[in-house]
């Protein structure tokens, strides 16, 4: 009878050991599903987002399967933002001065910032008046003497944390993807003042004209694109025909340059895609500048 028990429970032990083994199994299987048709519906629409003629506001860039299961896609002008590089190879002080000192800089700790930018982009070892060259970083390595390749790679420069510490949300205004022409259609109020001079007020306006009644971009009563031109723009920030001729080089009001968020869920699981794209609407195949996956529960930071 005890060798009875003793078979008995094994066997129990052995029913029980495959049980959880094979529950294990399912789970395994059931989450490698859930991770594949996150990356296929993320693939699809990032596909669909990335063709030139899509609009923003398209349907299908949102799109819900069920009730645990959808998809959405946010686009937006990366050429609202302020690409380091074109301002440096312009050396257009001015611009990076009245940015420094709306965010609190000195007027001499805003040079010396600016000129040890330019030593980390030039291709030489001379130092500006109040710049760095390598004796100045230790002679690590730095700086890079070539262009910015990431935003993070500018707050690396010698100065850079008198930048931080006045204002640190300053990497919100900069893109190494951008074009270099500022499309003021996008731009946030702040930078389009500082960046034409123009009144916060009249930059203000300016958004709501493209932005409809809502107040919204990319919804159904936002003007049809190209209906505000960029003299009509440059009218409404009040800048005088003479200045227009002059800004119209570095200023549009369109964006060929895009940032696509593509958010996924899949029963409990979310997954989100950033890509930086260039190709403007009806001109051929676009071009991948920047892509990231990542999971939002672990990085609200797409960029």
């Amino acid at each position: 009878m005890l060798a009875v028990l003793w078979v008995v429970t094994l066997l129990i032990t052995l029913v029980a050991a495959t049980a959880l083994l094979i529950t294990q199994d399912v789970d395994a299987a059931a989450s490698k599903r859930q991770i594949f048709r996150s990356r296929m519906l993320a693939e699809t629409a990032l596909a669909i987002a990335m063709n030139p003629d899509v609009q923003p506001d398209e349907p299908l860039l949102r799109r819900q399967f069920s009730d645990d299961e959808r998809y959405e896609v946010h686009m937006t002008g990366e050429d609202g933002l302020i690409n380091p590089n074109m301002l440096l190879q312009r050396e257009d002080r001015e611009t990076f001065r009245r940015i420094f000192r709306n965010w609190g800089l000195s007027l001499p700790q805003c040079d010396a910032v600016i000129d040890c930018l330019l030593d980390w982009v030039d291709g030489d070892d001379f130092k500006h008046i109040n710049g760095a060259e390598s004796k100045a970083y230790g002679n690590n390595g730095m700086p890079f003497n070539r262009p910015f390749r990431s935003v993070e790679e500018m707050g690396m420069v010698r100065g850079m944390e008198l930048v931080e510490k006045a204002y640190p949300e300053w990497r919100s205004w900069f893109s190494v993807y951008a074009s270099g022409q500022l499309d003021i259609s996008e731009a946030k109020p702040e930078i389009v003042s500082l960046f034409t001079g123009a009144d916060m007020g009249r930059t203000q306006n300016l958004q709501k004209q493209f932005a409809g009644f809502d107040g919204i971009r990319y919804t159904e009563d936002d003007p049809p694109e190209g209906s505000i031109g960029l003299e009509q723009a440059l009218n409404i920030l009040g800048i005088p025909t003479t200045s227009a001729a002059q800004l119209s080089s570095i200023l549009s009001v369109t964006s060929p340059t895009k940032r696509i968020v593509v958010r996924v869920q899949v029963g409990d699981l979310k997954r989100e895609v950033a890509a930086v794209i260039r190709g403007a609407i009806g001109k051929g195949a676009t071009t991948i500048l920047f892509l990231q996956e990542s999971n939002p529960s672990e990085s609200e930071n797409g960029r």
